[in-house]
């Protein structure tokens, strides 16, 4: 169990430290991955920034996830959706989370531009639990000409670590339990993190 999200982050960082001559960014997923990512950037002198992707809820079912979308519309189907892609809800439910995504990146970064060809990007959040909204900014970044890509987390359940490794090739991550429940289970403090306690932190590493 890790003491806070702070703690974690030093712990990856650890694991992190044979790549710290590369020319790498550290994309972390807010709010709490934010935070994370921040120690893992402070240990290897590189840049901090934000990647924003949000789940794709069923109707009721407001924590489970059936894919996820990316600001510029990447998708990503956790479940073989062939015959509901044109159903109402669905159109509706995925144009609600574009748009929510490409707000909060605006709020955060204020351009959904990256630059990232050539560079080792390392992907973190605060925990990973069914991988969707991971697995979608994965297919986003294979358009964005990456060197290299590393999933970096505190905490992944086994069968989703597999999942995201075959994609990926290399996660990192400190616990990988066969049973989960919830991110927050494997904390002591796993307090809300605030929208302006990530802009404060964002803000040490803009120009």
């Amino acid at each position: 169990m890790f003491a806070d999200r702070n703690e974690a982050g030093r712990l990856l960082a650890e694991k992190l430290a044979d790549i710290k001559q590369e020319n790498c960014i550290v994309l972390a997923i807010p709010r709490g991955g934010v935070v994370v990512g921040d120690q893992i950037a402070k240990a290897l002198g590189c840049m901090l920034d934000v990647v924003i992707s949000k789940k794709i809820n069923p109707p009721g079912y407001p924590e489970y996830a059936i894919g996820a979308v990316m600001p510029d519309g990447t998708i990503y189907w956790s479940q073989d959706m062939t015959g509901y892609l044109e159903n109402q809800y669905l159109v509706n439910e995925t144009n609600e989370k574009k748009t929510e995504a490409q707000r909060r990146l605006q709020e955060y970064r204020g351009s959904e531009k990256y630059d990232l060809n050539g560079k080792t990007v390392i992907l973190v959040d605060d925990g990973i639990a069914t991988g969707s909204t991971v697995i979608v900014i994965l297919k986003w970044l294979e358009k964005q000409n990456p060197k290299k890509i590393i999933v970096a987390s505190p905490v992944i359940p086994t069968q989703t670590y597999e999942q995201i490794k075959r994609i990926c090739g290399k996660v990192i991550a400190i616990l990988i339990p066969s049973a989960f429940y919830s991110v927050s289970d494997f904390y002591e403090k796993f307090k809300q993190v605030s929208d302006s306690e990530v802009r404060s932190i964002l803000s040490k590493y803009q120009s």
